[in-house]
């Protein structure tokens, strides 16, 4: 990676499995030579910049497990607010209540 010499160690336990997906816990450990640790944020970083690239444009849900969120089924592409059957008026108030969420996170940290 950047001309540098990396070594990957890929572990799975396979006692432990994911409830949620029922995949088994796994760990990766990056080696390398030399003191600069830099390789591994830049190696991260272009990991995290992959995986958002597969889901842009995309609807990801999400369900609360204990106390985390984690994504529910797979990301589904984005479709018009105008291929939704609604009422008349109730996508504009559904739009300007995102649009004030979004503008006053205070408020809505507050309660």
């Amino acid at each position: 990676y950047g001309r540098k010499w990396i070594r990957v160690e890929r572990t799975r336990e396979k006692q432990m499995v994911d409830l949620h997906t029922g995949t088994p816990w796994e760990s990766v450990t990056f080696t390398a030579l030399g003191r600069d640790r830099q390789i591994f944020f830049n190696i991260l970083q272009e990991a995290r910049e992959l995986a958002l690239k597969q889901e842009e444009g995309r609807t990801v849900m999400y369900t609360a497990m204990g106390g985390e969120w984690r994504p529910f089924g797979f990301p589904r592409r984005r479709r018009p607010l105008s291929s939704v059957v609604l009422d008349e008026g109730v996508a504009e108030r559904i739009v300007d209540d995102v649009k004030d969420f979004i503008g006053n996170p205070k408020w809505y940290t507050d309660r």
